[in-house]
């Protein structure tokens, strides 16, 4: 390290590189907090035991899904966990529905299939403590989802998918 004339210190040599190299890994690192990225999926309790509080939604009311609005971007994942003891549940979406309708779900939506975006998902059919494996968001938009065995009961959710 130097201290010039105009009092500026400068640094030389090795000292010089190593600043260097920090100072590059320094905003590669803040590149990379900028950029979106999630790196595990985003978990969505089940469960009429433990989320028993009426949630009111612009959709319409929400029960035993927590939270019950997700917001994620195009790429993440989410998984939906049963959080019950003793009861079967699924997030299945609502294709084209901006408020909490009657589906027309088929016994179908027992099968784990497609993205949470415009077209018809289902997380499968979830056992007492089952998980569901990552369902990836692939466009963007607000997508409404229930339970197929307790839509009636109020158990629906809302996923805000961000670009």
């Amino acid at each position: 390290m130097i201290v010039g004339a105009s009092g500026r210190t400068h640094l030389v040599g090795r000292a010089a590189r190593t600043a260097l190299a920090a100072l590059a890994a320094g905003s590669a690192l803040v590149c990379a907090a900028g950029a979106h990225a999630a790196s595990t999926p985003v978990a969505v309790n089940l469960s009429l035991t433990h989320y028993a509080k009426v949630t009111h939604l612009n959709a319409g009311d929400s029960v035993g899904i927590n939270p019950p609005i997700v917001h994620v971007h195009v790429g993440d994942a989410i998984v939906f966990v049963n959080g019950d003891a003793d009861a079967h549940h699924t997030a299945t979406g609502l294709t084209n529905e901006t408020h909490f309708g009657e589906p027309r779900w088929t016994q179908a939506v027992l099968k784990q299939f497609g993205g949470i975006g415009a077209q018809a998902w289902s997380s499968g059919d979830l056992a007492p403590g089952a998980s569901s494996a990552p369902m990836v968001a692939s466009t963007a938009g607000t997508f409404l989802y229930g339970c197929f065995f307790h839509y009636s009961t109020g158990m629906r959710g809302e996923i805000i998918v961000e670009p």
